[in-house]
């Protein structure tokens, strides 16, 4: 049996490179010789508290992002041919992960990748902007109404029309995810996106089409955002998203959304988990929850404002999100020069797990921001 190099926690706190049985891809799945694997916070969250980890899990591949070479098809994939390049969106097994010399990967979550965007550029989008994409377009999250120049009309699923000149804003909009989700926004036809994000990012976060950008570290930036939210047409925020789902960032929102309940409820979408510390990467002994924690809902007591769960995770369940957000309107964006990759930490110097190791330390610690973290995959 062939077999291959992997990066794999082997227990909780372990992380070791491992040989692993190289699996031959089913009817709809593509082997991917992977060049660049894409690091997240979640990577470390797995390692550090073996999170949603159960004994039978290990020896459990990390990476969620992936760029490389097709090397073999499933009978059913009539659309890739080895040699093409390609970018994966890498869950939910191991054998789906990215941090490996192959992984196979369902069909609907590959996309071919036009020779214009770099390898490594490539690997720092699928996981982000598949976020963005599912949780702007995709059912059960905002469901906004999808432009027909995404995809044929045929595919574009019936919604209720949105006034898309509301004001909508994005919360930790220098994130990776920050970053797509204001794309996403602007796709959909949004003219008023507002950012909140660190003063540092936002002359590039102007670039990606937010039109007013906020510093989260400004004592008085709920005010600011309400002031702006007041001075439109519609005189509030009918809709948030927050990519980063702190118990410092989801406050901010309640109260920059609170709402009379005559008016139609503000909409919240957040990613999961929720997290009781005040960075995405969580502070050691606070909690993650997949569930609303009870300071989250005493906050939005009141307020006129409806949560929106995130996971995305569950992205596959969704018919139109499964068939068309990675095959089809990815490369479709790309080609066109209409996504715009996150600046990137590429990490290439010694050994693999050396970078591996350096690539999560710096997740651990808050210590990437604004890019997205590639570790090249040479062993």
């Amino acid at each position: 049996m062939a077999t291959h190099r992997a990066v794999a926690i082997t227990a909780v706190g372990s992380l070791e490179v491992v040989n692993l049985p190289t699996p031959v891809p089913g009817a709809d799945e593509v082997l991917i010789h992977v060049r660049y694997s894409a690091l997240i916070a979640f990577d470390g969250y797995q390692l550090d508290i073996g999170y949603m980890l159960s004994a039978n899990d290990y020896p459990h591949v990390i990476g969620f992002g992936s760029a490389g070479f097709v090397k073999a098809v499933g009978e059913n994939v009539k659309d890739l041919k080895e040699g093409d390049r390609v970018a994966a969106y890498n869950l939910p097994q191991s054998r789906n992960k990215s941090a490996q010399e192959y992984a196979v990967v369902p069909r609907w979550q590959v996309a071919k990748i036009p020779e214009s965007v770099p390898l490594h550029e490539a690997a720092s989008i699928p996981d982000n902007y598949v976020t963005a994409m599912f949780t702007v377009f995709g059912t059960p999250n905002l469901a906004l109404p999808i432009p027909p120049s995404l995809v044929p009309p045929s595919s574009v699923p019936t919604r209720p029309s949105v006034d898309l000149s509301v004001p909508v804003l994005v919360y930790g909009a220098g994130s990776s995810a920050g970053q797509f989700f204001i794309q996403a926004l602007r796709l959909a036809g949004f003219t008023d996106v507002f950012a909140v994000a660190s003063s540092k990012h936002h002359e590039y976060l102007r670039t990606l089409g937010a039109t007013q950008c906020f510093d989260y570290r400004s004592r008085d930036v709920a005010a600011q955002i309400r002031a702006a939210a007041a001075s439109t047409k519609h005189g509030r925020l009918p809709i948030a998203l927050d990519p980063i789902a702190t118990r410092g960032s989801l406050t901010l929102l309640s109260e920059v959304l609170a709402s009379p309940a005559a008016l139609p409820p503000a909409r919240l979408a957040v990613l999961l988990a929720y997290k009781d510390g005040d960075s995405v990467t969580n502070s050691p002994g606070t909690a993650m929850s997949l569930t609303p924690p009870r300071w989250l809902e005493d906050a939005l007591a009141g307020k006129n404002i409806d949560l929106v769960p995130v996971g995305t995770f569950r992205f596959g369940e969704d018919g139109f999100s499964r068939e068309n957000i990675v095959p089809v309107i990815l490369p479709q964006l790309l080609a066109e020069g209409k996504l715009r990759a996150n600046p990137v930490r590429l990490l290439e110097e010694g050994t693999l797990l050396e970078r591996v190791k350096t690539g999560l330390d710096l997740l651990r610690h808050n210590k990437i921001s604004g890019e997205k973290l590639v570790v090249e995959l040479k062993f």
